[in-house]
């Protein structure tokens, strides 16, 4: 969503802690049994991740797929579906044409905080294998009352709702979260984005100084309102 947004998560990693609204839930014993288990893994992010904010989602055919927050372990999904994206998809909904995926990349996509930097992978699992068709994500800005928001689909699963649904679950998880406004930058050309975004109940305004773009902005007290 945010063109920009991407390319300066890492940075973003250094901003202040947000709302303690965002703690999250404990792990059991054979969850960290099972993940510190796994190869390359690191067992010192198991006690922050909320595993409680996993789900199912239920398709219209009666699919099923996971939605979970990203884990420090997925760095080769993470890379995967970042691979496999179109060019297309690339350019106007997350990499502008301009990132490169490098280890260290990866490692900013997927080791984030659960806090300042929160993260939702869609995924499904086919013959024992997961592979994520969705991420979404958003970082907390410096003042810790806005949220930058960005998601991406695969190619493959667009124009099934997911996009309208992870940027729900988003922004109901911003709203939570003590987040007063979620805002992103969205490609002028991206009239899918903007639909979705305006449809959602986003302003979508210019960005000053550049015809390139447009910036969207939403209030999220509603959305809090509209969860309890």
């Amino acid at each position: 969503m945010n063109t920009q947004y991407l390319e300066d998560v890492a940075t973003a990693q250094t901003l202040r802690s947000a709302s303690p609204s965002l703690d999250a839930q404990h792990v059991t014993g054979s969850d960290r049994a099972e993940l510190a288990g796994i190869s390359g893994s690191r067992s010192d992010w198991l006690d922050s991740y909320p595993k409680h904010l996993s789900q199912t989602w239920t398709l219209s055919p009666g699919q099923s797929l996971q939605v979970r927050p990203v884990r420090h372990d997925d760095g080769e999904l993470e890379e995967a579906f970042v691979s496999a994206l179109s060019r297309e998809s690339r350019y106007q909904r997350m990499l502008s044409g301009g990132v490169k995926v490098t280890p260290e990349w990866i490692d900013s996509m997927t080791h984030i905080d659960y806090r300042r930097h929160m993260a939702f992978a869609v995924t499904t699992t086919t013959n024992g294998v997961e592979q994520f068709v969705g991420v979404g994500r958003y970082v907390v800005d410096a003042l810790e009352s806005s949220a930058d928001v960005a998601l991406v689909i695969a190619d493959a699963w667009q124009g099934r709702g997911l996009g309208r649904r992870l940027l729900e679950l988003l922004l109901e998880h911003a709203a939570s979260a003590g987040m007063r406004e979620a805002a992103g930058v969205v490609l002028t050309t991206n009239v899918a984005m903007l639909r979705l975004a305006r449809s959602t109940g986003f302003t979508v305004s210019r960005e000053p100084g550049d015809a390139t773009v447009r910036r969207i902005s939403r209030q999220l007290a509603t959305v809090s309102a509209q969860q309890h």
